[in-house]
């Protein structure tokens, strides 16, 4: 094996995820089929294969042999590469990859993500929540590690990106006083920010029972479910050429559900509300498709 250069980010993307990474690293040791693989890093069978399929597809790993096992041919994989290296290349890519679905960056998504991303450059702040106890709530947020994932998509789409591109909450007064496209990660508690727009967003926070839950404006409805969370975009309310976008959850759970939701159905979110066709706002719940206990898809509720 050597080392291989890449000019096209979104080939990468399976290295991403730490146990993308482990998987890569362990078949760079030696050949193994899925279900070894799962058996010595303690993952889900359906989980090792969803790697592997598009490590082959991305042309990071290939078989090496077939053998049979209980009655069955096992495909044995091995890393091409001991090194993987991205370059970058003059050939502008209007295609992305996000979790093995590749799409094209078409009319209606370049409407819906203008003017976070213009000819190419990301021109937004993410802005997450402070672990440090701030605001009236006196909250620690605990969603700071999602905008690394939102990032990451975010790069797979742009051209170009000037950092810092990630601020706390504590670092932005007031949305008065910022003149900037905004994507705000995180509900009313942990995001100051979030708490500042909450009165004009479709999909707001209103208390109930002691804690708080999703209500729609548009259809009426209330989601008090842990993993319900929202995709909105609206106008900057004080600068008119500036827009925001907030992804939020009733809880983490529902925060994270809308980060996937914006990644893996992209398309379905670039469409106006069903209730209110004036307005971007998709209201959806996280759910666990392979059975371990954690949120790996979502459904669009409204």
């Amino acid at each position: 094996m050597d080392e291989k250069f890449f000019n096209e980010p979104y080939k990468l993307k399976p290295l991403l995820s730490k146990t993308g990474w482990k998987i890569f690293q362990l078949l760079t040791e030696r050949a193994y089929y899925p279900a070894e693989i799962a058996k010595k890093l303690n993952l889900h069978e359906q989980k090792a294969y969803y790697y592997i399929k598009q490590m082959k597809k991305n042309d990071l790993i290939e078989v090496e042999r077939t053998e049979e096992k209980y009655g069955a041919l096992a495909k044995y994989f091995r890393a091409k590469f001991n090194v993987v290296s991205l370059v970058a290349g003059e050939k502008e890519r209007k295609e992305f990859e996000v979790e093995g679905i590749e799409k094209e960056l078409n009319k209606k998504l370049e409407e819906f993500f203008s003017p976070f991303i213009e000819k190419g450059k990301f021109n937004a702040k993410i802005v997450v929540g402070s672990p440090d106890p701030h605001g009236s709530f006196k909250a620690r947020a605990r969603d700071a590690f999602l905008a690394v994932e939102l990032s990451a998509f975010f790069g797979a789409l742009c051209k170009e990106i000037k950092y810092p591109i990630v601020f706390l909450d504590t670092e932005i007064k007031s949305l008065k006083n910022e003149n900037s496209n905004l994507i705000i990660i995180g509900g009313i508690l942990t995001n100051a920010l979030t708490k500042e727009i909450n009165s004009k967003l479709n999909a707001h926070f209103i208390p109930f029972g002691g804690h708080w839950i999703i209500k729609s404006k548009s259809s009426k409805k209330e989601f008090n479910e842990d993993a319900t969370g929202f995709i909105e975009v609206l106008r900057h309310p004080f600068f008119a050429r500036k827009k925001i976008m907030v992804v939020a959850g009733n809880r983490n759970a529902g925060t994270k559900a809308a980060i996937i939701a914006l990644i893996r159905h992209s398309e379905e979110i670039a469409k106006m509300n069903l209730f209110n066709e004036k307005i971007n706002s998709k209201i959806v719940e996280g759910i666990d498709l392979d059975g371990d206990g954690k949120i790996d898809n979502a459904e669009i509720k409204e």
